[in-house]
């Protein structure tokens, strides 16, 4: 089986709905280049941020998904970010146009394969984690990429908590961490909303079945227009 399908459902549109919110709303906004500003590069699909990709990765991550054109269109953008992905976008935003079925076709097939590989290479006993845990752990690298759980910065206090704590198996004590990395960003935003409903997810990943899978995404509205989330 793989990882996509290993991945439940209710960790899946946790990522999608703090990413893009709902197949409406990306239709609607997200179907070209984006920039998230900060030091974001162009993003499209679910999240996917070329600022961060090699154009081989791009070529390797659309194909068979998106026509030629488009993946020549994507591999423009790789490694742009912060302001020259702000230049980008507001000359190039229209060079592209990712259907919300393709979106989550590469998030599926793709992304979730690939992180899920590199949570495993930076968290030790990573495949010890129950699914919702995983999840959550997926969700959070995703937005914030794996480089903390190593990092010595104060920013990345939190990330390396939980890096220890995987290690010494005290699996009960990383929603705390989770939840107290919200100190980096301002009360009630879209990131410290979304750091506190995976923190649920991670929770309800250690209760027993079957609650467990139903209750973290009860305070998370179906579609809720999100501001795309900078790298940070």
């Amino acid at each position: 089986m793989t990882d996509a399908a290993l991945i439940p459902d209710a960790a899946v549109d946790l990522i999608v709905t703090e990413e893009d919110s709902s197949e409406a709303y990306y239709t609607r906004h997200y179907t070209h280049f984006d920039w998230p500003e900060g030091a974001s590069g162009p993003t499209i699909g679910i999240g996917y941020d070329t600022g961060y990709v090699t154009p081989a990765e791009a070529h390797a991550d659309w194909s068979g998904i998106v026509d030629d054109a488009t993946i020549a269109a994507i591999t423009r953008a790789c490694g742009l970010r912060g302001g020259s992905a702000q230049v980008f976008v507001q000359q190039h935003a229209g060079s592209v146009t990712i259907t919300w079925a393709q979106a989550m076709q590469e998030f599926r097939q793709r992304e979730i394969p690939k992180w899920m590989a590199r949570c495993r290479a930076a968290l030790p006993n990573f495949d010890k984690l129950p699914p919702l845990c995983q999840g959550a752990i997926l969700s959070l690298s995703y937005n914030r990429g794996t480089g903390g759980y190593s990092d010595p910065s104060a920013r990345d206090a939190e990330m390396r908590a939980i890096r220890a704590y995987m290690t010494t198996l005290q699996f009960d004590k990383i929603p705390a961490e989770i939840r107290a990395m919200r100190r980096l960003w301002p009360v009630g935003g879209d990131l410290w909303r979304r750091r506190g409903h995976e923190a649920d997810l991670f929770q309800a990943g250690l209760t027993p079945a079957p609650a467990a899978a139903a209750a973290p995404l009860a305070a998370l509205p179906a579609a809720v227009p999100v501001t795309p989330q900078p790298k940070v």
